[in-house]
């Protein structure tokens, strides 16, 4: 049967990833853009609801300048840039919002049968986790003339402007920095993304696995009329969730298990779709909550849930690439990162809602999170006793020479004193030598001990 859509929109979220040595550089290049960029201070009058979802732990890692005192507030918004970016690093999630002067449009053709699609984009925000895990979020909207719109030309938006990404539509690393102020022209949004990621996005390919935006999308369908009628269109609600043009020819299997374990449905006239690369809800308008409230829960307190998983996953799959590299010298590094990301940052409950804990389990099983996260434990473990195994034979030939230097010269020493060599030439060199052999071992120590401060010092300014 044919879906006619009543209501829809769609996020792409581009993710990538900064170093922690451009991070600061990062943040100090949003801020230095003030007329297009600004920092959205989150204020519990203006969506209470959205902040009491979630636990309070929750509330203070998601949205940490919700606690800000409004005297703070004003003195942040007067620091110095240099001042503002070190504060602001310090934050665990940051949200910054693109300044458009009016809703933008573009247009794009992704095939023949609809020809020319319009669409608008309402908003543009950048969700920024410390750690560097970032996500540009662009939210757009179809433009109609008419009440409904097609099923299949929302298939076949999502399919391509998913796409239009600086990986996606070939490389444009080398193209001058812009400021991307309108975003008129369809070719404009890899460019746009271009603009904020050039000089700063990880050089390491193994980081960066998306070569499309995900997508998370909403949509409100009209002939969804009775509990039957679902069965009719799951296999476009497949295509829905898996981000499949509309000509896919698809035939998604009835009896396979893997695909009913990522949907989910908690009333009737609502399906929810979880996937690496798409979260999507689909709802009938029969029920006035799919009109009225669930719009805006999904995008509210529901992407937030998104977004926390997809940073995990993010964080998760770097680490493992850097332990990897079985680079010795940022063992102390990796041991600070992953103990305070499992701390601070590794959350199994999230809130008292049993809805949305549906939703976040869902997320995990999606992600594979808990696979995930015993994979590179394990991988962190086995790097971790490799280092010290390392370190241990290090430190015990570095122990070994020093007691040998120290038998030689004091037998040197012996044989000094008894034929009387203290009057030779020989003499002050011995005991020099003897000097430092004596100081060596202390000397050692010292400097273990310095490198050790600094390297804790260093660990907690990322």
């Amino acid at each position: 049967m044919s879906l006619s859509v009543k209501y829809q929109y769609t996020h792409f979220i581009y993710p990538f990833v900064v170093e922690d040595k451009n991070y600061n550089s990062f943040l100090a290049s949003i801020f230095s853009q003030n007329k297009d960029w600004t920092l959205h201070i989150h204020k519990y009058e203006n969506d209470e609801e959205s902040y009491d979802f979630f636990l309070p732990y929750m509330k203070r890692f998601l949205f940490p300048t919700l606690f800000w005192t409004s005297q703070y507030e004003k003195q942040f918004k007067t620091m110095p840039l240099a001042k503002k970016v070190f504060n602001a690093s310090k934050l665990s999630c940051l949200t910054f919002e693109y300044q458009l002067s009016k809703i933008k449009t573009g247009s794009i053709t992704p095939s023949k049968q609809y020809g020319t699609i319009n669409f608008d984009i309402s908003s543009i925000k950048l969700i920024v986790f410390k750690g560097g895990i970032c996500f540009l979020d662009i939210k757009t909207e179809i433009e109609e003339t008419e009440e409904y719109i097609d099923f299949n030309k929302l298939l076949d938006f999502n399919n391509s402007f998913r796409k239009l990404t600086p990986r996606g539509i070939g490389h444009i690393s080398n193209l001058t920095r812009m400021k991307a102020r309108s975003i008129d022209k369809i070719e404009n949004i890899a460019l746009f993304i271009n603009s904020i990621i050039s000089g700063f996005e990880t050089d390491d390919l193994e980081k960066i696995y998306y070569d499309k935006m995900f997508t998370y999308s909403y949509a409100c369908v009209d002939d969804w009329k009775s509990e039957g009628d679902f069965e009719k269109i799951k296999n476009d609600f497949l295509k829905f969730q898996y981000v499949m043009n509309s000509k896919s020819s698809a035939i998604f299997n009835k009896d396979c298990k893997k695909i009913d374990e990522n949907m989910y449905s908690r009333w009737q006239y609502s399906m929810f779709g979880f996937s690496k690369e798409s979260g999507v809800v689909l709802v009938s308008d029969k029920e006035k909550y799919n009109i009225t409230r669930m719009p805006y829960n999904f995008e509210k307190k529901y992407m937030y849930m998104l977004l926390l998983a997809f940073y995990q996953r993010l964080m998760l799959i770097n680490f493992s690439q850097d332990v990897a590299k079985k680079d010795k010298s940022m063992a102390r590094k990796l041991t600070n990162r992953f103990t305070k990301f499992t701390q601070f940052s590794w959350f199994s409950q999230i809130t008292n809602s049993e809805h949305g804990m549906d939703i976040w389990e869902n997320w995990l099983k999606a992600f594979k999170l808990k696979e995930l996260f015993e994979e590179v434990h394990k991988e962190y473990l086995e790097y971790y006793d490799f280092v010290r195994a390392t370190g241990q034979e290090r430190f015990n030939l570095v122990l070994m020479i020093t007691y040998t230097i120290n038998i030689c010269f004091s037998g040197i020493s012996l044989l000094a004193n008894l034929f009387n060599f203290r009057e030779l030439w020989l003499a002050p060199l011995i005991y020099t030598l003897m000097i430092i052999s004596i100081l060596s071992y202390p000397t050692f120590l010292t400097v273990r001990w310095a490198k050790h401060k600094i390297e804790n010092k260093w660990d907690n300014s990322i």
